[in-house]
């Protein structure tokens, strides 16, 4: 299982640059930068760490059809590709922060995420397409002759947790990245995609499974669970499908219940869950999370090794405050177990 690694959405070109620099160094498989509405524009800010680096992958994380259409998604992502001579990904999903900011409902979500992927599949690797009519998106014509012949074309990701957007993604994508799936769930998916391999298509080539996985891991156990806490609440929206594996029935109201104190904490940075029981919250952390010392180690891998039990490919860990300390302890002791 390879290990990739997940950027906050406000870190700068040049820090990504540095970073992404480092990570190449420790042996990590790629470095994906999310595609927030408020940060900046997440192709241009690749560009830099594409033209100096020479072996790190480099993924663009989600983009929603809604906001971009497929093409112009193909189109960006051949140009951070001929950048960085052929190790360019992106994840689409069915939905997203910029929708919200666009006021654009996001109805049939697998359609879209579908009819976008039918159309970056060929559009990046043959580098030409016409006469695509699909329910939400046309295209006439498109070749992108300027692209090198003999580049390696982008992989396209899917963002996928759903049954049905998995089931899908088998069968048109590159691979599926899940979102804070924990091992019962990620066990459950695989088992889809296993299911729906023999009808996957011989010439769409192999296909990976990933997993966005929250990383919180630091020299300070403490400062460990604050960031931890702080960050709870962007753990798939704490959503009752994420955690009813970890809590009861009650604890997973009570959840529902208090979720503007789980967004408090988020925006005020302050780490504090009020009016939620600590038992609550440190089962979530446990729960949906890697988080601790380096003293607990072997607790974090065993962690990680269900996960390549269970059947994934890559794990995508993200990180948060300190990300360059994250990533010499991911290279020097995670990187290396998982292989």
């Amino acid at each position: 299982m390879l290990i990739d690694i997940i950027l906050e959405p406000d870190v700068d070109p040049d820090e990504i640059t540095r970073l992404g620099l480092l990570a190449e160094e420790c042996g990590i498989n790629r470095l994906w930068v999310q595609n927030y509405a408020e940060a900046r524009d997440v192709f241009m800010s690749l560009v830099p760490l594409a033209r100096a680096s020479s072996r790190i992958k480099l993924g663009v994380m989600v983009i929603s059809p809604w906001e971009m259409h497929p093409l112009k998604i193909a189109n960006a992502l051949l140009t951070l590709n001929e950048y960085c001579n052929g190790r360019a990904a992106v994840c689409v999903g069915g939905g997203g922060e910029w929708n919200a900011v666009m006021d654009i409902p996001t109805e049939k979500r697998v359609r879209a995420v579908r009819e976008a992927t039918e159309i970056l599949k060929p559009a990046c690797g043959k580098r030409a397409l016409s006469g695509y009519h699909g329910e939400m998106y046309k295209v006439t014509r498109f070749a992108a002759k300027w692209v090198k012949p003999a580049l390696p074309a982008p992989e396209i990701y899917t963002g996928a947790g759903q049954p049905q957007m998995v089931h899908m993604s088998t069968l048109h994508a590159d691979g599926i990245v899940l979102s804070d799936a924990v091992p019962a769930i990620t066990n459950n998916l695989m088992k889809i995609v296993r299911d729906t391999l023999p009808e996957r298509a011989a010439d769409l080539g192999p296909f990976r499974v990933s997993n966005f996985w929250a990383w919180h891991v630091k020299a300070d156990h403490e400062a460990a669970m604050k960031e931890a806490r702080r960050e709870l609440i962007i753990r798939s929206m704490l959503e009752k499908e994420h955690i009813k594996t970890i809590l009861n029935e009650d604890d997973c109201a009570e959840v529902a219940a208090n979720l503007p104190a789980f967004f408090g904490a988020y925006h005020d940075r302050s780490g504090e869950i009020r009016g939620v029981p600590d038992r609550i919250v440190n089962a979530l952390i446990e729960g949906i999370t890697t988080t601790g010392d380096l003293t607990e180690m072997d607790k974090h891998l065993a962690r990680l090794n269900e996960f390549k039990s269970a059947g994934l490919d890559e794990l995508a860990l993200r990180l948060h405050d300190d990300p360059g300390d994250a990533i010499k302890v991911i290279g020097d002791q995670v990187a290396p177990a998982m292989r």
